[in-house]
């Protein structure tokens, strides 16, 4: 009697667990509806934001004195947390990074907004990626020369909202979960419009230090003073990037076609062809006088950026991280333009970094890579990097000779020095929409070089900065 008794205890036991975890399973799903719900109320027509800061719980604290600057020069800012939008959008999204684009969507449609800033990086150093706020990969496959490169990282996935007839662009027409795919050697399965519907930044922060220290530096930036004659500078940094490949030193015709539409800052030439650029010291000389851009030309990797004397493939000229160390430039920070360096924003790097898939088969285990060392520097660097985080392809490197990346940074000084576009984020917008309307891309063209590096180009050119940022300030 006792076994028997003892064994309905625990039948009923079991029992009673089971119905509790029921019930707790159902407060939850119905929490989630009455979220969703007051959501849906909140977000209004009589509510509306500029810029919405998508961040986890743990940084928010820590960004409220961004938010209270920004409205306090007119931009409407909000808040959301990771965590709270993986409850709001608890029925839309197959991952993370669905929910937080249908959330854009929302808010878009909402709210009205115009920016995004994505403010998380990746959790830790390990192999392994966590991430503060996720990232979409993209399966455009196509290898530089002989190296493989399957998939690579994208923020206009969160841009690109709508597809050509207005609906909600999934990246992934055939409901695979593979986003963005272009085979190797055949015709796009999936086909993204590319259009960025609305501006997005990201600011890849692994820590609180991060985050404290690069709200200051933007604080700093849009409080300062424009009309001092350091803002007033461009510097361009190029030599002969592909010795074999071209007749003329690619670089600097390119850096060149970028002076040009910059007629109202001086001009400051860093160039292999004339002994201005011999080092990385004259880069970082430059830098520390002060300029509003610098426009890089050449080759990249997550861990340096690099380029050629002409006709001289054999040695290089690099600027890397460890020679930012000897940035002291304070306030004076430029917006940097360097969208042919290969890897230059790859923001997923950690020490415990093991893929194979990368430039030359190198391990990359460095804790950060080029451009996000150089917005974070303490004590100089720069205010915001736009840059390629993969393979990226200039003209020569494409069959029709056309929509090379260069274009890309070309059309951005075209934003701001001829059309006097002065928020960040539009200037990175109206680039990839004036690069975009000068092509048709052939989503059919099964070749290696063509028409997929075109779309590649847009995918991967990053902006790591605030999209919302007054480039040279408000004062």
């Amino acid at each position: 009697m006792p076994f028997i008794r003892k064994k309905i205890t625990k039948i009923a036991t079991i029992f009673l667990i089971l119905v509790l975890l029921h019930n707790i399973s159902i407060g939850i799903i119905q929490g989630q509806q009455i979220t969703k719900n007051q959501y849906i109320q909140r977000t209004n027509k009589d509510v509306s934001y500029d810029l919405i800061v998508i961040t986890p719980e743990k940084f928010v604290k820590y960004l409220i004195p961004l938010v209270e600057h920004k409205n306090s020069h007119g931009v409407k800012t909000k808040i959301v947390s990771i965590e709270d939008i993986y409850i709001q959008e608890f029925w839309n999204g197959r991952d993370d990074a669905e929910k937080i684009k249908y959330f854009i969507k929302d808010a878009k449609e909402k709210w009205d907004i115009k920016y995004v800033l994505l403010a998380g990086g990746r959790k830790n150093q390990l192999e392994e990626e966590t991430w503060w706020v996720p990232v979409r990969y993209t399966y455009l496959d196509r290898n530089y020369s002989s190296y493989v490169e399957r998939k690579f990282l994208t923020d206009l996935y969160f841009a690109d909202i709508y597809d050509k007839n207005g609906n909600f662009s999934s990246w992934d027409d055939d409901n695979d979960g593979i986003f963005g795919e272009w085979p190797q050697n055949e015709s796009a399965t999936d086909i993204p419009d590319l259009y960025p519907d609305v501006c997005v930044g990201r600011l890849p922060f692994r820590n609180v230090f991060e985050v404290r220290w690069i709200v200051n530096k933007i604080i700093r930036y849009e409080n300062g003073y424009p009309s001092e004659s350091w803002f007033n500078k461009i510097a361009v940094v190029a030599g002969d990037t592909y010795p074999n490949k071209t007749d003329y030193i690619d670089g600097e015709v390119y850096t060149q076609e970028a002076l040009n539409l910059m007629p109202d800052f001086e001009h400051i030439k860093l160039w292999a062809s004339d002994g201005s650029l011999k080092n990385w010291f004259d880069i970082v000389n430059t830098i520390n006088k002060g300029c509003g851009f610098v426009f890089f030309s050449g080759h990249g990797g997550p861990n340096t950026w690099g380029t050629h004397p002409p006709n001289d493939s054999a040695t290089w000229i690099n600027f890397k991280i460890k020679n930012m160390l000897f940035l002291i430039n304070g306030d004076k920070l430029p917006v940097v333009l360097t969208a042919s360096g290969c890897f230059i924003s790859m923001f997923n790097v950690s020490l415990g970094h093991t893929e194979w898939v990368y430039f030359r088969g190198i391990k990359y285990n460095i804790p950060r890579c080029w451009s996000w060392t150089l917005v974070r520097k303490p004590f100089g660097g720069s205010i915001a990097v736009i840059g390629s985080t993969a393979f990226s392809y200039e003209s020569p490197d494409i069959n029709s000779g056309v929509g090379g990346c260069e274009q890309l940074d070309i059309k951005f000084f075209e934003q701001y020095g001829q059309k006097k576009i002065t928020i960040l984020g539009e200037c990175w917008k109206g680039a990839i929409d004036s690069f975009l309307q000068n092509f048709t891309i052939n989503w059919s063209d099964k070749s290696k070089t063509g028409d997929a590096l075109i779309a590649k180009n847009c995918e991967q050119w990053l902006l790591i900065g605030d999209p919302s940022l007054k480039i040279g300030g408000y004062s």
